[in-house]
This record gives structure tokens, sequence and C-alpha cells, in this order.
């Protein structure tokens, strides 16, 4: 069956209340239109065919998650992999490359662009709920610059404007450096601070440049008890400073005089936009009904056990345009369980470890550990 032939099983997935589907029929119903998703791409990109036929790939269709083909995320630095023709790509989403200095390159179509939307904010209603908040971003303007190529830092901040009845930004750029600018932070607690407001910025600018500075100066805001910090990326970074989850919460609530449990780190990256897993409140990261995590052996790729730590893969039914549908990264995570979570999420939970020695420092999508700039 042709790939668009699921376009409506895709949006039934979007759509449906989140996280209560049972997972034996979650994974029927994601391998039959992953099966087809990759067949379609093989068929549209020579150099994808390539490496799933070098990866021993039997064909389709594939009844479980671990069959599925799939690429390393590190492919998209390597080949330009679109399975539209390039008069239909509307933006190109690019991640970081401190190391390398070749960055991915994700081509995004119409239709995976309203997915890939679709899709986040569906997933951000189960934390957030439906009403919309004043919005804080922990970061300058120049970072959400209007342009058809957008970093993964762009597309975050962008991800969470339909939850925003007004939006500020926290950071001014005094030429390559990030400073906040605590006249308009203030301003904005002292408008919004009753008014459930909701705050987002990389988690590595935020410990680095508005905690530290914010700290330094004796600035306190709030308080807020009803506020929502989100934060991704550059817990990597953070490691030489041997940050904890719970410290940096704690000095998030201090500044902004909120709630700890409500400083939530969420995982996502640049070649799966539209697709994030946030803290839940047992401190468990769970897939959305249109994506799975798989996580592997690090040694022999075989499907690891609950308990057990492996190599995060990445499943999604949301790209039409690029060879998405299933991706290994070099982060390490730890696999709680298949089912049962404490917090009443159905399906699979897990818990981000660390990342793969000697891997590249990818900063989900920028590059600010090691330049401080906007980009």
């Amino acid at each position: 069956m042709d790939a668009t032939a699921h376009d409506g099983e895709i949006l039934t997935l979007i759509e449906q209340a989140q996280f209560r589907i049972d997972p034996a029929e979650k994974e029927r119903r994601l391998c039959a239109i992953l099966s087809a998703q990759v067949d379609r791409h093989a068929s549209a990109i020579p150099a994808f065919a390539r490496l799933v036929d070098r990866l021993g790939f039997g064909p389709g269709p594939h009844a479980r998650y671990e069959d599925v083909p799939w690429i390393h995320v590190s492919a998209f630095k390597k080949f330009e992999l679109r399975s539209v023709p390039a008069d239909k790509v509307v933006r190109v989403v690019t991640s970081s490359a401190t190391t390398s200095g070749t960055p991915s390159r994700i081509n995004i179509d119409k239709p995976t662009s309203f997915r890939q939307s679709k899709a986040l904010a569906a997933t951000l209603a189960d934390v957030l709920g439906k009403a919309r908040r004043p919005y804080l971003v922990l970061d300058a303007a120049e970072s959400n610059a209007a342009t058809s190529s957008l970093s993964a830092r762009g597309a975050a901040i962008r991800g969470l404007l339909p939850f925003a009845s007004e939006v500020t930004y926290a950071l001014d750029l005094r030429g390559t450096e990030l400073v906040p600018n605590e006249e308009r932070i203030r301003a904005f607690f002292e408008k919004n601070a009753e008014r459930s407001p909701l705050l987002f910025g990389f988690t590595y600018i935020v410990w680095s440049v508005v905690l530290d500075a914010l700290g330094k100066s004796g600035a306190r805001f709030g308080p807020a008890p009803g506020a929502t910090l989100l934060h991704s990326g550059g817990w990597k970074k953070l490691t030489d400073l041997a940050v904890a989850k719970d410290t940096f919460a704690a000095k998030a609530a201090d500044v902004f005089g909120m709630e700890a449990s409500h400083v939530l780190d969420f995982y996502g990256m640049a070649e799966q936009v539209g697709v994030v897993f946030v803290d839940c409140i047992a401190g468990n990261k769970h897939p959305p009904d249109f994506a799975e995590v798989l996580l592997r052996n690090p040694l022999t790729l075989e499907r690891v056990r609950p308990g057990e730590a492996g190599l995060i893969e990445v499943l999604s039914v949301l790209p039409e345009s690029y060879p998405g549908q299933a991706l290994l990264t070099d982060d390490v995570g730890i696999l709680v369980g298949e089912d049962g979570c404490a917090c009443g999420r159905r399906g699979r939970h897990f818990r981000i470890r660390s990342r793969v020695a000697q891997a590249e420092v990818r900063g989900c999508g920028d590059t600010f550990a090691a330049k401080r700039v906007v980009g």
C-alpha cells in the first residue's frame, strides 16, 4: 500500500487523546504505516535505498519495530536525503555540528510541516493544557528569525507559539553575546506571574546565561507558582559542570519563583521535529501515539529489556519529505518499562542517561557551547 494511503490514519493518531493507546495495537498500526513509508522513500532516494540494503534489512511489511529499516542520524550530514522535488520544500531545518562543522539538513515539505505542527501541539497539550499563556522565551529574538532555513533552536521556539497569548524574549544579542534583559524579564513577571506563564529555553543557555547571570545579580522574580519551564538540549554540554537535573530545577525555581516540579526537561532532535518526549510526574519520558522509541544494545543492536541501557532509536510516522521513519542516535537511555508507568500513561517509558563516549557533541540545534552565537 502506498504511504499516502495512510494519511487519514496518521491524522487520527495525532488528533486522538495521547498516551492512552494499547501498546500492541500501537505497534501494529505504526509498523504498517512505517513499512509503506520506508518503501516509498527507498523508491525516491537511491542513497537511502543503498543504506537500507547495506544494513541487511529484509523486505516489508514489518510487524515489529525492531525490523523497520533504520539509519543513523549522521546520514543527514552526509547525504541529501529528500524524497520530494526541491520546489516542494518549504523549509530546511538544520542541526548544529560543533565538532564536524557539518550540520544535518532536513528538508520539510508542506504536508510534513503540517503534521509536525499538529503533532507537537498534541503532545504538549497533554502537558500544558490547551489554554494560551504568556510566553517568555529564554533566548534572543534573532534565534527565531524568519528565513527559509531554520535551526532546531528556532523550530522549538516556534513550536510553542500555539500555546502563547503573548511573546517576550528574555535575552538580547550584543555582538555575539547573549545577555539577559533583567528589566524586560521583571516586567513580564509583574504582568503575568499569576497567569500561569510558560517559559522555554535550551538547557545550556538557560543555565550558563540566564540562571548564572541572574543568580549573580541577585535578581528574583515572581512568585509564579503556576509557571512552567520547558527546556531541552545541552545536557551533554553540562556534564563537565556536573549539573544534575534536580540542581537545575531548584535553581530555576529559585530565580523565577516557581515550583521545581514544574521545570520539565524534554528530549527531541532536529531530525525529528514534532516528536518530543517530556518528563512525566514519575520522571519518565513517553512516546506519543504517532511515534515510538526503541532502545538497542550498543554492541549487538538487539532490543533491550526493561532496566537495561541502550542506544535510543526514534521512530515516527510524521516525515513525508525525508526518510526519518527510524533514526538511530548516539544517545543512551534506560528502558524503564514497556507499560504501567506510575503517571498513568500507556506504553514504553524511558530515561536519558548519557551519550556514547567520543560521539560528536550535538547541541540539539545550537552551537552555543562552542561559540556564543545565535544560529
